[in-house]
């Protein structure tokens, strides 16, 4: 396959992995009435862990020192990436965090340009001004005050740049799926930690939200990272968080079908701009 054919390719897979993240924000806060935070983090991740190393059990037996390594740096800002997101989304709407986390489109570029050397072009950095602008809409548009929950979303912003970042630094001569088990099971260890500290295991609440867990463990993370861990392969961290803040767009869209949370025009306005963007 010709090389713009895979960042074609590349691009597509990434918006549909934007579309199974954007639906997932309304799926967390409506399977947290049921379940603590940190104890669904640790089946996500923990599920996950699991089922993609028994699919792909023959290359973790091929596993280096350095994909180790690698995979538990990126681990730990996964692992930042949902300790914020599970914890903002307590304190504010699934659509407004949907948009607050996408605002790594404005941080990406340049903290690649300080981390990686890789300065953003114009065509980045207008894309970045007008996902920033269509995401203020989003935010702003409908907004009350603003709060703890969308600080703390804010944090996750910026934990999914540095995670995004982090994939681009280190897949380009790495196996993207022994980096992608790895950074799950690191995720799924602190999360189990935090969950034993704090909540303990209540695993008879499992049954009230299989449905829910199934679709975040097989979609929202087992697919869709190891589609975001190879396409970084052939397109950078910039392009990359670009194409994900289509999950705003689609993200508030879920929540208001699934939620019944509301939308204005302005944030309507928002959600084109983006994808212009």
């Amino acid at each position: 396959m010709e090389e713009r054919q895979k960042v074609v390719l590349s691009s597509a897979s990434l918006a549909l992995v934007a579309f199974s993240w954007g639906t997932s924000y309304a799926i967390i806060k409506d399977t947290l009435t049921s379940v603590t935070p940190f104890f669904l983090m640790m089946l996500r991740f923990g599920l996950s862990t699991v089922l993609l190393g028994l699919v792909y059990n023959k290359k973790l037996l091929r596993i280096k020192r350095k994909d180790l390594q690698r995979g538990s740096v990126i681990g730990i800002f996964m692992f930042f990436s949902f300790f914020t997101l599970v914890t903002g989304i307590q304190y504010t709407t699934a659509s407004k965090q949907s948009f607050l986390v996408g605002s790594y489109v404005l941080i990406v570029p340049f903290l690649a340009w300080m981390i990686n050397r890789k300065k953003p072009d114009r065509y980045a950095i207008a894309g970045a001004a007008l996902a920033t602008a269509g995401l203020a809409l989003l935010t702003l548009g409908g907004a009350d005050r603003f709060g703890r929950g969308d600080l703390i979303s804010l944090f996750c912003a910026l934990s999914f740049a540095l995670h995004m970042i982090t994939i681009e630094r280190y897949s380009k001569d790495s196996d993207p799926i022994l980096l992608t088990i790895v950074q799950f099971a690191v995720t799924a260890l602190i999360f189990t930690v935090l969950a034993g500290i704090w909540e303990g295991y209540d695993f008879s609440a499992i049954s009230k939200v299989r449905i829910s867990v199934a679709y975040l463990v097989i979609v929202a993370t087992v697919i869709a990272f190891v589609v975001q861990n190879v396409a970084q392969r052939y397109i950078s961290s910039t392009s990359t968080a670009l194409i994900l803040t289509l999950e705003a767009a689609f993200g508030s869209v879920f929540a208001v079908l699934y939620l019944k949370e509301t939308m204005t025009s302005a944030m309507i306005l928002g959600c084109f701009i983006v994808l212009v963007g």
